[in-house]
């Protein structure tokens, strides 16, 4: 098989991965249409058990398609804020944009539609932990220049045999672990969390009341249009590599926000007896509006692998799953699967750029991907801070280590 026909056969993988979703989350529409007064217990148990399936498939299949599409596009948003002053190429940094224009018009339409209420998402409602958010977010975006990936970047490294990335994504793994339950934890609880700022939610619109929610929006997605519009010329942007892979990374959180918020709205029409209504904790913990992020997901992975008579597989490990089989499988089937070891030098920065990107992560409640555009697609003030943060801290890593290297010559 030529190489055109195998990058063929890769992209209509990803359409089918893509028209797949959109089924399960049309299945889950519906269970909720359904006459459930017509319906027996044991239906209604069956229901809710093919709902949470659902769920857990839709989760492995977007994280394939996100993994396979960041494998051939070599999507990274680490190079992406620190080729700003590494190279100048915008190339990266513009296909960010892309993917932030098409996962916060996406999430906002399925908002405003009812389709997903993300008021009742951790990037909305939790409290404002401002110190959390910045250094976090900085700790975070030094970590990724040193690891050489972001969070999803370093687990497609892995699926396609970078011994690197998979240095950095078991140091993230530990990281992330220590500060979500493990010895980490209370100086995160205790220190970082309990200053915040007093808003209802973190909803920008709700914020600043005097600007309506419309013209929010429009001003995001204009100045993200405008960016990428003056890209020059001759950039490797107009290739269209770059766009379509920015819109293939922006659907695949558009398609999560989705079959998560159905799933949500769903599952007390068919549990009535159980749930008390949006608000029930038991709801809550088990069936909160998300979409993609690595920083819980990753150490749930690990937790549910070394545990697993006691855990249960959720949307947020399913997806961990995906990303490493949909990158290997693209890896394989375009002929770039290779077991890579990296020169012991480098070995050293994923090690400790993994342990500062899950530190890092946690503290601010996200990763590039959790809050640099899940939680930026729902207009959060905190995904903002702290995709800001992460910027500078990538940015200031990146001019440390050319400072670095340009000592030792």
């Amino acid at each position: 098989m030529s190489e055109k026909a195998r990058e063929g056969f890769i992209i209509a993988l990803i359409v089918a991965g893509f028209l797949w979703v959109l089924y399960l989350i049309m299945k889950i529409k519906g269970y909720g249409d359904l006459n459930l007064d017509t319906l027996s217990d044991e239906e209604i148990v069956a229901i809710k058990s093919s709902i949470r399936s659902t769920v857990i498939i839709g989760g492995f299949i977007i994280g394939g398609l996100m993994g396979a599409v960041v494998q051939r596009s070599k999507f990274c948003i680490a190079a992406a804020c620190h080729s700003i002053v590494t190279t100048a190429d915008l190339t990266q940094t513009r296909a960010y944009a892309m993917a932030l224009f098409v996962a916060i018009l996406g999430t906002q339409v399925l908002y405003k539609l009812g389709y997903v209420d993300i008021s009742y998402s951790i990037y909305i409602s939790s409290p404002f932990t401002w110190l959390s958010y910045i250094v976090g977010g900085f700790i975070f975006g030094v970590g990724i220049v040193y690891a050489g990936g972001c969070a999803s970047r370093i687990l497609v490294r892995a699926g396609e045999g970078n011994l690197g990335g998979l240095v950095s994504v078991m140091a993230f793994i530990f990281s992330s672990g220590a500060t979500l339950w493990g010895i980490l934890a209370k100086v995160r609880v205790d220190v970082f969390n309990k200053l915040t700022l007093n808003f209802q939610n973190q909803y920008i619109p709700d914020i600043v009341q005097a600007v309506p929610a419309w013209l929010i929006l429009v001003i995001i997605e204009a100045a993200l249009l405008v960016f990428m519009l003056r890209a020059p010329k001759d950039s490797e942007w107009w290739s269209w590599r770059w766009p379509l892979s920015g819109v293939a990374i922006g659907l695949t959180i558009v398609l999560a926000w989705w079959l998560n918020g159905l799933a949500y709205k769903t599952i007390p029409l068919v549990d009535s007896f159980s749930f008390t209504g949006p608000d029930d904790p038991t709801l809550l913990q088990t069936w909160r509006p998300k979409s993609l992020t690595f920083a819980l997901a990753d150490a749930q992975t690990f937790r549910y692998i070394i545990l697993w008579t006691g855990e249960t597989i959720n949307f947020a490990i399913a997806t961990v799953f995906g990303v490493i089989f949909g990158s290997f499988i693209s890896a394989v089937i375009s002929k770039t699967f290779n077991w890579v070891a990296p020169p012991l030098e480098q070995f050293k920065y994923n090690l400790v750029g993994g342990l500062l990107m899950g530190f890092g992560a946690v503290l601010a409640m996200g990763c590039n991907i959790g809050q640099g555009l899940s939680g930026f697609s729902t207009l959060s003030a905190g995904s903002i801070l702290t995709m800001s943060f992460i910027l500078i801290g990538a940015i200031s890593g990146a001019k440390f280590l050319q400072w670095r290297l340009m000592r030792s010559i």
